[in-house]
């Protein structure tokens, strides 16, 4: 419970994890109500992996309905509370956890992506599936992760799944990109007490509607690339012909497909020209 707590903290800005997982599960239900068509998968992500909350393989068995609430919601809420729970009893070796750098956003956006794709291919035909990802983040960027998740954003991009972003934290370079690529909204709820109100007022219409609603304005983004090597953004560098990799100095082998280089021309000019200095300096 204490290494629970600590988590709570660090990850989320002091602000309490179990008032966001009631936000978005006001967003879940306002979803599930709009249209009796709509669908809902729900994904968790941390450092030691990602989760399927929602749906559950196991059948979960919840009692009537009360006060008039819907049974299906009391189903979607009991499901990912549950589920919550049990990977969060799952962290159970704070040094294990330390060690492990940053949390699994790629990973979450490959399996949403990959639900998305074999949702769309269990469709009739002529019907046509319109899939969006919404992201609520509350932990720092992973500059190690940047390949994969430029991977997933253009993944999204080809097969025209939006992705939102709504950020609790820092601004995120990598969210910003991906909203402004997939063509979704980057949001950073900076007053915490009004994250349901973002929710709802934002992310819940359709990506075709928004243009009709004083949305918040688009943030400045930055797609400056990070580097392989020591995971920093960079201005100008090097890429690997083979897989895309930036470097921001010269390496005659890339760390990523292990593809082998020339040095650049100037570069062996140049050495030529201070070994000839030092031999003269030598011989005087």
């Amino acid at each position: 419970k204490q290494w629970y707590q600590r988590r709570v903290r660090v990850w989320w800005a002091n602000h309490s994890l179990t008032e966001v997982v009631q936000s978005a599960l006001v967003l879940s239900n306002a979803h599930l109500l709009q249209n009796p068509l709509n669908k809902l998968s729900v994904y968790g992500y941390m450092n030691t992996g990602v989760y399927k909350l929602y749906p559950s393989e196991d059948e979960l068995v919840v009692g009537e309905s009360t006060a008039g609430k819907f049974e299906g919601f009391d189903v979607v809420n009991t499901t990912i509370l549950m589920k919550i729970k049990d990977v969060m009893m799952e962290c159970d070796d704070p040094e294990e956890h330390r060690q492990l750098d940053g949390s699994l956003l790629s990973g979450a956006l490959i399996k949403a992506l990959c639900h998305c794709n074999v949702m769309s291919k269990n469709l009739a035909i002529g019907n046509i599936l319109h899939s969006r990802i919404l992201v609520l983040k509350g932990s720092p960027d992973s500059r190690s992760q940047y390949m994969a998740i430029m991977n997933s954003i253009f993944a999204a991009q080809k097969n025209k799944v939006a992705i939102d972003s709504c950020v609790l934290g820092e601004d995120s370079t990598f969210l910003q990109q991906a909203s402004e690529i997939t063509g979704g909204t980057y949001v950073n709820v900076s007053d915490h007490s009004k994250l349901t109100q973002y929710l709802l007022g934002v992310f819940l219409m359709g990506i075709e509607f928004r243009k009709s609603f004083n949305t918040p304005p688009a943030a400045k983004v930055d797609f400056r690339a990070a580097c392989q090597c020591h995971s920093k953004m960079t201005d100008v560098g090097f890429v690997c012909s083979v897989c895309m990799s930036v470097y921001c100095s010269f390496r005659p082998i890339c760390l990523t497909c292990n593809a082998h280089f020339k040095l650049p021309t100037a570069l062996l000019k140049g050495k030529r020209v201070t070994g000839k200095r030092k031999l003269e300096n030598g011989k005087s």
